[in-house]
């Protein structure tokens, strides 16, 4: 996996004047702590960081550089509590989690669908219901992504964590038999969203009537 690079420098300033000018100049918050590392407040460009999470998830591994009036210095680090704007959908606050290469570590990857399913072709529905992965193994082994086949699914058809390939240097944690995609038919489809429907009618029913009694006394 190739090592991604991000520029930082530690934020000196403090208060809302100070954050709006950084912010206007493109960079937004950010902190870089760890094991071996004491909780270090940082500025970090937006535009960079975005190219970062579109190429390589909201759980990049990746070489922060950060510049001080001293010099600079490089850590290994996962990016974590990525933050965003409720409204703007902006990257707020940035955390940086420095690791060691030496130690395996848990995070989660995204699953991504390749292949031409033999069910959608034949009119099947393509459920995606597993889109990230929970790994275990060193940070440099960390995949951007893992990719499950899913060309021989027929109609009825589904593949679970259980059938991704093994790898030798990544461990799958999430349990086996979760379902990562399944080819249901129209009808069966159909037959889900009716029975949901009833469901939900059933429910207000002997709600609705239970008003209306309590209404009446």
């Amino acid at each position: 996996m190739e090592t991604l690079q991000l520029d930082a420098k530690v934020r000196t300033g403090r208060g809302k004047g100070y954050m709006n000018r950084m912010r206007n100049q493109g960079s937004i918050p950010a902190v870089l702590y760890g094991q071996e590392v004491d909780s270090i407040p940082l500025l970090v460009l937006e535009k960079t960081v975005e190219k970062v999470i579109t190429s390589a998830g909201e759980n990049a591994f990746l070489q922060l550089k950060v510049e001080t009036n001293n010099g600079s210095k490089e850590y290994n680090v996962l990016m974590r509590e990525v933050q965003r704007h409720p409204v703007k959908k902006t990257l707020s606050h940035i955390d940086f989690y420095q690791v060691s290469m030496s130690e395996k570590l848990e995070t989660t990857v995204p699953i991504i669908l390749v292949g031409e399913s033999i069910g959608i072709a034949e009119g099947g529905i393509l459920q995606h219901r597993l889109r990230e992965l929970a790994i275990r193994c060193l940070p440099a082994d960390i995949p951007a992504a893992v990719e499950v086949d899913i060309s021989n699914l027929k109609i009825g058809d589904s593949v679970s964590v259980a059938d991704i390939p093994a790898s030798e240097k990544v461990e799958y944690i999430t349990d086996p038999s979760t379902v990562v995609a399944v080819v249901s038919s129209p009808r069966a489809e159909e037959e889900a969203e009716e029975a949901e429907e009833l469901g939900v009618e059933g429910q207000e029913g002997p709600a609705a009537e239970a008003e209306e009694q309590n209404a009446a006394e």
